[in-house]
C-alpha cells in the first residue's frame, strides 16, 4: 500500500511540474483526480517536436563525421541519437493515449485506497514497510538527481563551448550576441521539462510496479499463509471482484504501453550492439571519456530492460500460479466451487504484452542476453568479412 509521505512527494513534485509546464495533466485537490487540459497537451506537443528535430540534427551529424572519418564524435552523437529516441517515444505515449493514461491514474490511485480501507488490518502503518522505505528513497533520489543534471545542462548549453550534438555549436564563439541567442534556440525551460517529465515517469512506473505486482501475486495466490491483508479478500466474491479490478486496469496500462513494448527492446538491443562493437573494435581509436560513456550506457540499457523483462517474467508466472492456487482450494460449497471454477477458466494470467503478438515470459530474459551476446559476434564476424 502507500503511505502518505510517498503520496506527499509524488504529488508535490507533479505540482512543480505543472507549473514549469512540461506536465500534460493537472490534479484537482478535492476530488484527488488527474485531468488533463489543452494548453498542457499544446506545449507536450512542441516539446515532442523540439525533441525530435533535435535526433534529426543528430542523426545529421553522424553522417557529417562518418564522412570525415570523426569516429569519436560519431559514436557519442550516434549513440546519444539513439538514445534519445526513448525519450520520443515517452512523449508519444502521452501524445496518443492521454485521455487513457489519465484513466489509468485515476483507477490506480482509486484502487489503492479501497483496497487499503477494506482488506488492510488497523495496525498497519506503510510508513513501516521496507518496500514503502525503498520507494521514498528512490524517489527522492530520482527528483533530486535529475533537477540538477536538467539545470547543470542548461547552463552549460548556453554559458560553455556547445558540443556537436547540440544544435547551438553551430553558433561561432566570437559571435556578439551568441549567448542572447542560445538561450533562444535551447532555452532552460526546454531542458528541464525534458529531464523532469522522463523522471516523473520513471517514478510512476516504480510506484506502480513496486506496489501493484506484489499485492496482486502474493494477497490473491491461496495456500501461502503469508499475507498482509485480512482474510475477507480471499472470500469468492471478494477474489472475483479484486481480480476483476486488477485485470480491467492492466489491460487499461497495456492498451497505452504494450504498442512501445517492441519499439523499447529494438532500440535498447540495437544501442547495446553498436556500443558493444564500437567498445571492441575501435577502443583504442577513441577518447578514454567516449569509451566510459559506451560502456555505462550500455550497462544501463541492459540493467534496465532486464528488470523489465524480469518484472513481466515473474509478472506472468505468478499470475499462472494465483490462479492454479484457486483450482485445488475447496470454498466449501459444491456451488460456489462451480461457480469459482468458471470463474477462474474465463481468466487470463496478467503479463506485459502487446495483445497476443508479444508476451514477455519467464524465459525472456535468457532469450534477450542470448540475442545479445550472439548478435555482438555476429556482428563483429560480418565486418570482419
Amino acid at each position: 500500500m502507500l503511505s502518505k509521505r510517498l503520496l506527499n512527494i509524488m504529488l508535490s513534485y507533479t505540482n512543480c511540474v505543472d507549473k514549469i509546464g512540461s506536465f500534460p495533466f493537472k490534479r484537482d485537490k478535492r476530488s484527488r483526480k488527474i485531468y488533463y487540459t489543452e494548453k498542457r497537451l499544446q506545449f507536450l506537443r512542441y516539446v515532442s517536436l523540439v525533441e525530435g528535430l533535435w535526433i534529426v540534427f543528430m542523426y545529421y551529424q553522424c553522417i557529417r563525421f562518418k564522412l570525415e572519418g570523426n569516429i569519436d564524435d560519431f559514436n557519442l552523437i550516434y549513440t546519444f541519437a539513439v538514445a534519445n529516441i526513448t525519450t520520443v517515444l515517452v512523449f508519444g505515449i502521452n501524445n496518443l493515449f492521454y485521455s487513457d493514461i489519465t484513466l489509468v491514474f485515476n483507477s490506480y490511485f482509486q484502487l489503492m485506497y479501497n483496497l487499503q480501507e477494506k482488506y488492510m488490518p488497523a495496525s498497519y502503518d506503510p510508513r513501516t514497510s521496507k518496500v514503502m522505505k525503498a520507494l521514498e528513497f528512490l524517489t527522492s533520489s530520482t527528483i533530486i538527481i535529475m533537477t540538477i543534471l536538467a539545470f547543470l545542462t542548461s547552463l552549460m548549453t548556453i554559458f560553455v563551448q556547445s558540443h556537436p550534438l547540440l544544435p547551438t555549436s553551430l553558433i561561432h564563439p566570437d559571435f556578439k550576441y551568441g549567448i542572447i541567442l542560445k538561450m533562444i534556440l535551447f532555452p532552460i525551460q526546454m531542458s528541464v521539462p525534458f529531464a523532469v517529465y522522463g523522471a516523473l515517469v520513471m517514478i510512476y512506473t516504480l510506484v506502480y510496479s513496486a506496489t501493484v505486482i506484489p499485492f496482486f501475486t502474493n494477497e490473491l495466490r491461496i495456500g501461502t499463509g503469508q499475507y498482509k491483508t485480512l482474510d475477507s479478500l480471499r472470500t469468492p466474491k471478494n477474489l472475483m471482484a479484486t481480480f476483476r479490478s486488477f485485470q480491467l486496469l492492466h489491460q487499461i496500462a497495456m492498451s497505452c504501453f504494450g504498442v512501445f513494448i517492441v519499439p523499447c527492446q529494438t532500440t535498447f538491443s540495437n544501442l547495446i550492439l553498436f556500443s558493444n562493437f564500437m567498445f571492441i573494435r575501435h577502443r583504442a581509436e577513441l577518447q578514454p571519456e567516449t569509451n566510459c560513456m559506451l560502456i555505462g550506457w550500455s550497462t544501463l540499457c541492459l540493467l534496465f530492460w532486464m528488470y523489465v523483462l524480469e518484472l513481466g517474467g515473474r509478472l506472468h508466472s505468478r499470475g499462472r500460479e494465483v490462479l492454479k492456487s484457486w483450482k485445488f482450494h475447496n470454498f466449501g460449497d459444491k456451488n460456489v466451487n462451480r461457480c469459482m471454477s468458471k470463474f477462474r477458466k474465463s481468466c487470463r494470467p496478467l503479463a506485459l504484452n502487446f495483445g497476443r503478438t508479444y508476451v514477455i515470459r519467464r524465459l525472456s530474459v535468457l532469450k534477450f542476453i542470448r540475442g545479445l551476446t550472439v548478435g555482438t559476434f555476429r556482428l563483429l564476424l560480418a565486418v570482419d568479412e
